[in-house]
């Protein structure tokens, strides 16, 4: 199929499935809806899936950042 539709060779649909639940990451899911869409059962497996990319690390960082500075508690 893949050839068929002319991609990649290296191209699998295990590449979809990891680059799918990589998205799903960088949109902020939870774990749980993370395992809802991909209907896994448990969250051992997620780290396999979603890949951590710099969108992430931003948004957990811009969170915890402002979980630092609430109530006007300024330890930056």
């Amino acid at each position: 199929m893949i050839r068929a539709a002319e991609l990649p060779d290296e191209l699998s649909f295990a590449s979809f499935r990891h680059g799918g639940l990589t998205e799903t990451g960088d949109a902020e899911l939870t774990d749980r809806e993370i395992l809802a869409q991909s209907r896994h059962t448990t969250v051992k497996v997620l780290p396999k899936y979603v890949k951590r990319t710099t969108k992430q690390i931003v948004a957990g960082t811009k969170k915890r950042r402002a979980t630092r500075t609430k109530d006007g508690h300024l330890s930056e």
